[in-house]
């Protein structure tokens, strides 16, 4: 009996999934308490180590210790594996090596990797896995070259380290940095905000998009025009542009005459794009964010919870679930029975996954919100900004991450965790799969709005 359940759970590729993310939290947190871990030599307590290595393998970068200050360079190394093996994908990151070690996928794999990246066979999932390694690596490369060069004259020494760090933390998302105040001083360099800018970019915008930029690159190198963008990647690049661009005009709207009044104009518009792009997904600043106006908190808080895209190292209901949302609106205003996008017909099950997982969401961050508003002792504006910044594994903070009891912790460690997983996951994990019914009851009539 407990044989046949297990197998039953094994097929179910977002089970899989969450089993693998929990056994590497678990360890992180066995090795953060370590005294080689922390600069004090003690290590670090079971509640901040859990919830450092729950931030750090959900590439979230809410801190409730100081990274550069509280962690030794072993500390850092750990964290700075936990993000690397989270931001690739735990399943990605296990099938990479045993494919690398030639050993034969388990089916369960095989089903967990088509359900993510929806590819069809095995020799279609090694494809997949090898370039999503191989790109990771490639531009974590150029990213490091870039700011190791940069950094060659600072007095923090170890530039290959800091640059390693940040480049991997910056595409993976993750928000973690070895400074203190994250990116604040280096609001006036260009380098920098441009590097930060396009890795966080390049991993938010997913490796399904990545892919499908690659072979249009190398289809039209080989002057072979039969390569186009798919429509998923049209979607992402669209809602990507658009929110990026709209963020920086919020911003600069907001800030200009705040946290951005030392600044030249210029600079201004730099900060405002990159904050732009940092806050939906990667949780860097370069502002003092317990600063902000109360309109930047909420649109802030609106484009954590939209979050990247699918299959990105990012969280958030993802800019498709968005997208598809507003189409479905804009269809139904037209009075049109059908999802049509770019001549394309989008299925009633995505539309009805994307409504579900919006809902599913909301409720969660409604949930956690009421149990953080009991535990916490903080201002209505500052706790739900830290649900929505959990739930999008995004890892701004108005500065209550560090105040948190040993219950709020715990609570933020959980919803950092579901923010990752996807709610709709592990709501499909506890429930059964959805079936087609071929019988077909009358319908009925019911009254909304």
């Amino acid at each position: 009996m407990m044989r046949k359940i297990l197998k039953n759970y094994t097929l179910k590729p977002g089970m899989t999934i969450v089993t693998s993310f929990i056994i590497f939290i678990i360890i992180g947190t066995g090795l953060l308490m370590t005294p080689h871990a922390t600069t004090d030599g003690k290590g670090t307590s079971l509640v901040d180590a859990l919830f450092t290595s729950t931030s750090a393998v959900c590439v979230t970068g809410l801190i409730v210790q100081d990274t550069p200050l509280y962690f030794s360079r072993f500390g850092h190394i750990i964290i700075l594996i936990l993000i690397q093996i989270g931001g690739l994908g735990i399943m990605t990151s296990y099938v990479f090596f045993s494919l690398a070690v030639r050993k034969r996928l388990l089916i369960s794999q095989q089903v967990a990797m088509k359900g993510v990246f929806d590819t069809v066979n095995v020799g279609e999932i090694k494809k997949t896995v090898l370039f999503i390694v191989i790109s990771t690596l490639v531009i974590e490369a150029a990213g490091t070259s870039v700011l190791a060069i940069h950094w060659s004259g600072e007095p923090f020494g170890e530039d290959i380290f800091y640059s390693l760090f940040h480049s991997i933390s910056a595409f993976c998302n993750a928000g973690f940095s070895l400074f203190s105040d994250s990116l604040a001083t280096y609001h006036n360099d260009i380098t920098v905000t441009i590097t930060f800018g396009l890795l966080i970019v390049f991993g938010g915008v997913g490796f399904v998009v990545l892919i499908n930029l690659f072979e249009l690159f190398t289809s039209l190198a080989g002057r072979n025009k039969n390569r186009r963008l798919n429509m998923h990647t049209k979607i992402v690049l669209t809602t990507t542009a658009i929110l990026i661009i709209l963020g920086a005009i919020l911003f600069y709207t907001f800030e200009h005459e705040q946290t951005l009044s030392s600044l030249s104009v210029k600079n201004k518009i730099f900060v405002s794009v990159f904050q732009s792009v940092t806050t939906r997904t990667a949780g860097f600043s370069m502002v003092d964010i317990g600063s902000l106006t109360s309109p930047t908190f909420l649109y802030f808080m609106f484009f954590m919870f939209i979050g990247g895209s699918p299959c990105s190292t990012a969280g958030g209901v993802k800019t498709t679930t968005v997208f598809v949302i507003f189409a479905l609106v804009y269809s139904i205003f037209q009075g049109k029975e059908e999802l049509v996008v770019y001549g394309r017909t989008i299925h009633k099950r995505i539309v009805l996954k994307a409504v579900s997982l919006l809902t599913i969401s909301l409720l969660t961050i409604m949930l956690f919100g009421l149990i953080l508003l009991y535990t916490e002792e903080a201002s209505f504006k500052v706790i739900i900004f830290e649900v929505f910044s959990a739930f999008g594994t995004v890892g701004l903070s108005g500065g209550l991450t560090s105040e948190l009891t040993p219950a709020g912790k715990i609570t933020v460690s959980i919803l950092i965790f579901i923010g990752r997983i996807g709610p709709l996951t592990l709501a499909l994990i506890i429930g059964r799969n959805i079936v087609e019914r071929k019988i077909r009851f009358p319908e009925g009539r019911v009254l909304v709005g």
